[in-house]
């Protein structure tokens, strides 16, 4: 078997073994630096339908423009399709942690724009010991420790399976062209720190390091399976799948340990989750992960995506003898008796008299009030939906009707 057969075949085995349909359509992110037009020629070499994407954060001048002459040349010699994004991001925050938004957001339009099935990224088995350093040194658990996923979601790291050595082998093989990133070979950022200084110290002491790290990885994400698996059945009685949100029964009888792994998955820091299960929570609040928002309902903790919380102000008219299908259907229809046959939770009972066109339509707030026919006096809508037990994630979602 030549080099670039076992190259190719060690490539292949990535898709092959997650079940990953070779004939779909993949966006590879290319930076134009070795590890990425390596990635690139693999994937062209092995026959997937690619297309490649590029962010020019013009941080580096003239080298941002020569790693796009490189990527550029090579797609056109190839005929694949390259998009390209040119954007500025503020220098005064965390250039990486910025640099990754806008690159993934980028990647995210072009998956959409053009119906794209996966996103390949360039990361290889010696970033994933960085990562489990870098986690390591800020005290993180094995969430961290497990390092960079193969695949999330629609995020494929088939280089996951390659050392850096072994691909600068196959760049020098295939005489890739590639540019050399000048701000890798500054150590004033942590990740650098630790591959420029601190690795490099290490393979003196340790020259089988890397192997040894990948099995460590390797072990800890084996352990982490099994740890999901327990506390899954440790909690499941516990815990409900609802329509848009996760409703959790907490016992104070388990350990807070498991509730602290449960929640960390959905991005919850350790401090969090301790003060959370510490201190007693009046029903209403709540703590916030990236992407995830729990919140105390009275008996129960309610765990939801924050992308549902909307805070929807708009308002929408209903004029006499008309019909509205937005953000409801609407219509109404006058009768001179009052038919309690058809009540049900899509139709109620007015006095026309009482009603003052055009009805405005909007979501209640607080301090709004209603009184049913019937009732004297007012009830606050808050107190009616807390008394049917709506959920607090639910109670925004309810629409009413007001004289303007």
């Amino acid at each position: 078997m030549s080099n670039l057969d076992y190259y190719i075949n060690k490539y292949l085995n990535f898709f092959n073994h997650h079940k990953i349909n070779l004939k779909s359509n993949f966006l590879i992110g290319v930076s134009g630096g070795l590890d990425s037009m390596a990635l690139l020629d693999l994937s062209f070499k092995t026959g997937l339908k690619i297309s490649v994407a590029h962010v020019n954060y013009q941080l580096r001048g003239s080298e941002n423009n020569r790693e796009i002459k490189i990527i550029e040349e090579y797609c056109q010699e190839r005929k694949i399709n390259f998009f390209i994004k040119t954007t500025e991001i503020n220098k005064n925050k965390n250039l990486q942690n910025e640099a990754r938004i806008v690159r993934y957001q980028f990647f995210n339009e072009l998956i959409n724009q053009e119906e794209l099935d996966y996103i390949i990224t360039a990361h290889h088995q010696n970033d994933n010991h960085e990562t489990f350093l870098f986690n390591a040194f800020r005290g993180n658990g094995i969430n961290s420790l497990k390092g960079i996923q193969k695949i999330n979601t629609i995020i494929l790291r088939p280089g996951l399976e390659f050392s850096k050595k072994e691909l600068e082998e196959y760049a020098q093989l295939n005489t890739i062209n590639f540019n050399i990133d000048s701000s890798n070979l500054t150590s004033k950022y942590d990740r650098n720190f630790i591959r420029n200084k601190l690795l490099k110290l290490v393979s003196t002491q340790f020259p089988n390091y890397e192997k040894a790290l990948s099995n460590t990885i390797k072990y800890l994400n084996e352990d982490y399976l099994l740890l999901n698996y327990l506390v899954k059945e440790k909690l499941e009685k516990y815990i409900s799948e609802e329509k848009n949100y996760v409703k959790i029964q907490y016992d104070y009888t388990i350990p807070s340990y498991f509730w602290t792994h449960y929640l960390r998955r959905y991005g919850f820091k350790n401090h969090q989750i301790s003060k959370w299960i510490e201190a007693p929570s009046q029903p209403g609040k709540y703590i916030e992960s990236a992407n995830f928002q729990l919140l105390n309902d009275r008996n129960y903790w309610l765990l939801r995506p924050k992308k549902m919380e909307k805070n929807d102000l708009k308002e929408y008219y209903l004029n006499e003898n008309q019909a509205i299908d937005y953000p409801i259907f609407l219509s109404g229809k006058i009768s001179k008796t009052r038919n309690i046959k058809t009540r049900s939770l899509n139709f109620e009972n007015v006095d026309y008299s009482k009603l003052k066109f055009p009805l405005l339509i909007r979501k209640w707030r607080k301090g709004d009030k209603i009184q049913p026919l019937g009732m004297k006096g007012s009830k606050k809508i808050s107190d009616y939906l807390t008394e049917r037990k709506v959920p607090l994630f639910e109670k925004k979602k309810y629409l009413c009707s007001y004289f303007k």
